[in-house]
């Protein structure tokens, strides 16, 4: 359960804080204790018992305001001059709880250049123990990140690998091919010249379908030039039962998008709306823009048949969704107004 790791995260955590500024406390007392003094004093355990206590409080504070986790989002040179810029507030942070007690009770000691020389050196002392601090907690959630990237790639191509079968199985399914072939044929003999096209358009669409799986995103200007040739040849088997609407919003003709998605939801409106109505329909499809989000909506006519279930293409257009975008990728098919069918993606 989630809940579970993160009790676990967050022990480790606790854990790893007070056992490392804790060895702080053992290390510079031997330091002073064989090396420094020559002998060893209460006092100074006590004053590094209290820089321990200020290094954890300090860090820990910085960490929950100043850290968030969309900085290991960043390239790694941006992340590891953050780490710096860290490591000198910190240790700022640090001299300045250790330091203003003093200072507040006695203001005179800001005149004093031994002052001055002390929180210097208290500020290089403490520097050592922030560098350590930062390298280990940023190296964690960049590791971590990268583990997460590897594992979102591993993922998706299962995914992909999964449902490769499955997807060309769903587009352009032998059904279509066999009725393209056909009206092709029929075609010839009235106008070889809208033949020809329509065998153009055919063999590129063959390519695409055959082809999508080796770029898991393309432009969504690629995908819907596609999606209008399959719907072109579509019209030469409906003629005028069949009624296309385009309207693509410019600022998304550049998004990205899983290819053959919009193919999917295309010709699931024509294999389930269009075709079971004896006066055919119109397909409708919208891209646009809300809240910074791509929103592609693909609506017919006909009526939506619920069993509990999608069909094999739908499925296979949510797992790669899911593999690709996580939380920020959705879909949805829901009845729309009066005998029409609405299917809807929304990405970022």
């Amino acid at each position: 359960m989630p809940w579970i790791k993160d009790i676990a995260k967050n022990r480790l955590y606790w854990l790893l804080q007070i056992s490392g500024w804790g060895m702080i406390i053992f290390i510079e007392t031997v330091n002073y204790t064989f090396f420094i003094v020559g002998e060893f004093n209460w006092d100074f355990v006590q004053q590094f018992v209290f820089l321990a206590f200020c290094g954890l409080f300090v860090s820990h504070f910085y960490k929950k305001v100043f850290i968030k986790p969309k900085v290991f989002d960043r390239r790694l040179s941006t992340i590891w001059f953050k780490a710096l810029l860290d490591v000198i507030l910190i240790t700022f942070l640090l001299v300045s709880v250790i330091y203003i007690p003093f200072l507040i009770a006695d203001p005179s000691l800001l005149d004093q250049r031994q002052t001055w020389i002390g929180i210097m050196g208290q500020f290089m002392n403490l520097s050592r123990y922030v560098i350590v601090w930062i390298i280990i907690y940023y190296l964690y959630h960049i590791l971590k990140k990268n583990s997460e990237i590897a594992e979102q790639k591993l993922t998706y191509q299962n995914v992909a690998k999964s449902t490769e079968l499955e997807l060309l199985k769903t587009q352009l399914n032998p059904h279509f091919l066999f009725n393209a072939l056909n009206s092709i044929k029929a075609l010839v003999l009235i106008d070889q010249e809208k033949a020809r096209d329509a065998i153009i358009k055919l063999s590129e669409l063959l390519r695409f379908t055959l082809n999508y799986e080796k770029a898991p995103l393309i432009s969504l200007n690629e995908e819907i030039n596609e999606v209008i040739k399959y719907l072109e040849l579509e019209r030469i088997r409906f003629g005028k039962r069949l009624d296309v609407q385009v309207r693509m919003q410019e600022e998304t003709m550049d998004m990205k998008v899983p290819p053959a998605m919009v193919l999917t939801l295309a010709e699931n409106a024509i294999k389930h709306g269009i075709t079971l109505l004896p006066d055919g329909g119109r397909v409708s499809i919208e891209s646009k823009l809300i809240d910074k989000k791509l929103v592609i909506e693909v609506i017919n006519d006909g009526v939506l048949h619920v069993n509990g279930s999608l069909g094999i293409g739908l499925k296979s257009l949510e797992k790669r969704l899911e593999a690709l975008f996580h939380e920020k990728g959705d879909f949805e098919i829901i009845p729309y107004g009066e005998k029409k069918v609405k299917a809807k993606i929304s990405i970022g």
